[in-house]
């Protein structure tokens, strides 16, 4: 029961905290570190960590939000432009497939992978933008797993509202059982250490 009730007060903190949208770095790297270290880990104090992260890695994940946002949108409306040109047959439909790998799979899994990454390594926010996308190309198949992941819980929260009390967490906890045997290969020992030296 108190896991339960981990996932959920963690699930609307996530929430609470993405509203402003510059936060949700900040806010997603601190329920990633929650989820590791209390959900899965049995550490205590899921709450208090969950703030000391977020107050901790909030300068340098809201610049990679605002920074890695505005390039998602801008391929995003890119993507949407190809579609309409195969649509209406100007153009072929392989190109906006393959935009739809290159736009949005590469940059959005290296969204995915930056916060926790950010939760268990120091960087500064060009080097966490850069890791991301070392990681999300270095570990394609684990990319598309954590980004469909990350895209399913969207439209199922965007469809029902329950499923955001809980599918914040779930995402996070689905996330650290893929991400950490990767991040583990470059800590040594130290859970601040930088991978840039061995990063893919």
């Amino acid at each position: 029961m108190s896991k339960l009730v981990d996932v959920l007060a963690l699930s609307l903190l996530w929430l609470f905290c993405s509203l402003p949208l510059f936060t949700l770095g900040a806010a997603t790297t601190a329920l990633y570190d929650s989820v590791v270290k209390c959900v899965r880990g049995g550490a205590n104090g899921p709450f208090t960590r969950y703030f000391r992260t977020f107050r901790r890695e909030f300068a340098v994940s809201a610049v990679v939000t605002v920074v890695w946002g505005a390039l998602l949108t801008i391929l995003g409306l890119l993507l949407r432009l190809l579609w309409r040109a195969a649509l209406a047959g100007t153009v072929s439909v392989v190109l906006p497939v393959a935009g739809s790998l290159l736009f949005l799979l590469v940059p959005a899994g290296a969204a995915c992978w930056m916060f926790p990454l950010l939760s268990r390594f120091t960087f500064r926010p060009m080097e966490l933008m850069l890791a991301g996308l070392r990681f999300a190309l270095g570990y394609l198949p684990y990319t598309a797993v954590i980004t469909a992941a990350a895209v399913a819980a969207v439209l199922a929260s965007g469809f029902l509202w329950f499923p955001a009390l809980v599918l914040p967490c779930l995402t996070a906890l689905l996330w650290s059982l893929l991400m950490e045997r990767k991040f583990r290969k470059y800590m040594g020992g130290e859970e601040t250490a930088s991978p840039d030296q061995e990063a893919p």
